[in-house]
């Protein structure tokens, strides 16, 4: 019996090292996709939202695509032993 609790924790180690060796963050996210809407439009009768009191997101700054494979920017970069 003393077997089992080795063979859970076992598993679980292996585990989590298999989903962190597939993790790319090269699939876009889900908030990547979205899209602006339309403006509010108020039903006759009521007052109109105030212009100034909108939320404006500025496009993204323009920058170069990282290359494919370099890892996960939230990520610790990992970690390499070489030689010299």
């Amino acid at each position: 019996m003393k077997l089992t609790p080795a063979i859970c924790v076992l598993a679980v180690a292996i585990s989590q090292g298999a989903c962190s060796s597939v993790d790319t963050c090269e699939e876009p996210e889900f908030y990547e996709s979205a899209r602006a809407g339309k403006r509010i439009e108020t039903p006759e009768g009521l007052d109109d939202l105030a212009a100034s009191k909108e939320l404006i997101v500025p496009d993204a700054s323009p920058r170069a695509a990282r290359p494919p494979g370099s890892g996960c920017l939230d990520r610790p970069p990992s970690l390499s032993l070489e030689e010299t």
